[in-house]
């Protein structure tokens, strides 16, 4: 994701986290360098950024899906142990062609990410549906567009009676620097042709037009969640609406009640079992 989309961008994911994603963006804006090494010391590890890939344990292929979302990998999803969906697309379709493996466990630990790239991602896992069985696994949080890409596998499944699941809904901020300007001796001027071509400009204050704008933006891309959760999970858009979708966060067996998750396992413990199933992949 290029630095200017931050801010602009729909998100689906955490407040908090995307605070600290678009802090990194300001930082950038203002011409400053990033503090890797204070980073690397808060987070007691050095940033990498290769992805993780995924690994076999008998039939069963585990696929770490961790951090920020986003479409390709950069900045953001290095600090934040991030994971490009692209990447995952493409692990994905390797291991449906590895006929030793019986089930795809997407061992999910994510606040979410951008909504760009998430749709193809979990319309993706949905379709893998129909050659291998898909687990989607959490022993921390599934939230947001985590969860988007989830809800598509054949079940869900949490680690323990605190697991966070859910924050289903879209976000987009609008940054107005016409202020900050004024303060610098600055003063820019956009030449547009089109009515809509900058209706919410960062040079500006939001006005009543750009924000309805946007607000119809992520209304409809909030719809697609929606309509994307009922197909995956096989429930009405009414049920998700009403039990699911009002962006609150879940924790343990308030998942399993509002259907947001089928079951309750570690990770080891979903394993053994669906090794020692082996052809017969038992279903939670």
């Amino acid at each position: 994701m290029r630095l200017l989309d931050v801010m602009n961008s729909p998100w689906a994911i955490l407040p908090a986290q995307l605070q600290e994603i678009q802090n990194i963006y300001l930082t950038h804006l203002r011409g400053e360098k990033i503090d890797i090494k204070g980073v690397e010391d808060r987070l007691g590890k050095k940033l990498k950024s290769e992805q993780k890939r995924y690994e076999i344990n008998g039939n069963v292929a585990i696929l770490p899906i961790e951090g920020v979302l986003a479409k390709k990998m950069n900045l953001f999803s290095e600090i934040s142990g991030g994971t490009s969906t692209e990447l995952i697309i493409n692990d994905l379709k390797t291991i449906l062609q590895d006929e030793s493996v019986k089930t795809v466990i997407l061992n999910i630990d994510s606040t979410g990410g951008s909504v760009d790239g998430t749709p193809e991602l979990a319309n993706a896992i949905f379709e893998a549906r129909k050659k291998k069985k898909i687990i989607a696994h959490t022993s921390g949080n599934m939230a947001s567009a985590a969860y988007w890409i989830g809800s598509a596998a054949d079940a869900v499944v949490i680690s323990s009676d605190v697991t966070q699941v859910g924050s289903i809904g879209v976000v987009a901020t609008h940054v107005d620097k016409s202020m900050a300007e004024d303060m610098a001796g600055i003063k820019t001027t956009e030449i547009v042709a089109g009515k809509y071509k900058r209706i919410a400009s960062q040079y500006a204050p939001l006005t009543q037009e750009g924000r309805q704008t946007i607000q119809e933006h992520l209304d409809y891309i909030y719809s697609v969640f929606i309509d994307d959760i009922a197909k995956f999970r096989d429930v009405s858009v009414e049920r998700v609406l009403t039990d699911m979708a009002d962006g609150r966060v879940f924790i343990g067996k308030q998942a399993i009640k509002a259907g947001l998750v089928d079951g309750i396992s570690t990770l080891e413990a979903l394993i053994a079992d669906l090794n020692a199933a082996g052809e017969r992949a038992i279903m939670i």
